[in-house]
């Protein structure tokens, strides 16, 4: 996969994209107008500690995403075998009428 270059804070990065899905590009913008809200809040912050607020406040977005799929997942999970459940019922119920 040939490697691209893109621009995060006014420096140049050589990346390989690892999905097809997203571009390095779309990611490099978010980061960019991740740091340059941190960096606007918060006026004499150093570069470095822009970046580490950028990459927390995007783990904690990520990790969010993420647990909402899985509670998204244990509902869809708890609605099936409650349909599964009325299935055996019925079921039960048919066998005992024949």
């Amino acid at each position: 996969m040939p490697s691209k270059e893109i621009i995060v804070c006014g420096k140049v990065y050589s990346v390989k994209s690892i999905s097809s899905s997203v571009s390095m590009e779309e990611v490099a913008a978010l980061v960019n107008m991740k740091m340059k809200e941190l960096s606007e809040a918060k006026n004499k912050t150093s570069m470095l500690d822009v970046a580490v607020l950028t990459a927390l406040n995007l783990g904690y977005e990520l990790l969010q995403l993420k647990q909402g799929k899985q509670s998204d997942g244990e509902k869809l999970n708890q609605h099936l075998d409650g349909m599964i459940q009325k299935l055996d019922r019925s079921l039960e119920s048919i066998k005992k009428k024949v």
